[in-house]
């Protein structure tokens, strides 16, 4: 399993394209996002300025681990997945190696936004704060690379990556990292609070603010990985045997 590890780590350093999903299209969106209207006041218990840049570094880094649907969907075509059924290696391990590494696609984002933030709105926390909104943003990001790797195990490379790109963008909107979950209308907030988008973002907001994360929201995310693990490790069983 470790060799199979490495084997794709290699791959995914490789990847060009990498750099423009995780540091160059975030990095604009916060420029764009945040570079209008009013930054001061306060929201999520932390100011607005460290709010938005909690929420786009999220969003960023949701970008990147989605991302990984349209590659595997690739693989399955190309008849990887074929050949990796003739190993030992079981589905819920190939799944849990493509899951890790792609959640190490989201540390160039978070990273990269957090730092932008820091140059153009004056964000600025400690540095135990820094590190823990680094590191649950980066943890936080497992259920979305098994909703990815679910998506790429499932469909065809060209709906694959338009419905990652659909359902990043979905869940970022109504989840609250690109809006405030308070200007949503009132139906939509019941609906954001209950997505793994909307919890993964209070993960940032309170490391942020120097709170440990809730329960609930403990609970939600909890929830949601379950279920796209069992979704991913499904998808990949069937997609295996065929073309």
């Amino acid at each position: 399993m470790f060799s199979f590890f490495l084997f794709e780590l290699r791959r995914l350093v490789r990847e060009p394209r990498l750099l423009i999903f995780t540091v160059f299209m975030p990095v604009i969106s916060y420029v764009v996002f945040t570079g209008v209207g009013d930054m001061s006041g306060s929201t999520e218990g932390v100011s607005l300025a460290t709010a938005m840049t909690v929420g786009v570094a999220g969003y960023g880094a949701m970008t990147g681990v989605l991302s990984v649907g349209g590659g595997v969907s690739n693989e399955r075509v190309s008849g990887w997945l074929r050949q990796l059924r003739l190993t030992p290696l079981p589905p819920m391990k190939v799944v849990v190696v493509k899951g890790v590494l792609a959640t190490l696609i989201a540390i160039p984002s978070v990273l990269a936004v957090c730092l932008t933030g820091h140059l153009q709105h004056h964000v600025d926390l400690p540095a135990g704060r820094w590190l823990a909104v680094v590191a649950v943003l980066w943890l936080g990001t497992i259920p979305f690379a098994l909703l990815g790797l679910a998506i790429g195990y499932s469909l065809p490379p060209q709906i694959a990556q338009p419905a990652s790109f659909l359902t990043f963008f979905m869940l970022s909107i109504v989840g609250g990292l690109l809006v405030p979950v308070a200007v949503l209308p009132r139906w939509l907030r019941h609906i954001a609070v209950a997505l793994p988008s909307n919890r993964y973002a209070e993960l940032g907001w309170r490391a942020a603010g120097g709170h440990l994360p809730t329960m609930m929201g403990g609970a939600v995310l909890a929830g949601w990985t379950l279920l796209f693990a069992v979704l991913a490790a499904a998808a990949y069983r069937r997609s295996a045997g065929t073309r």
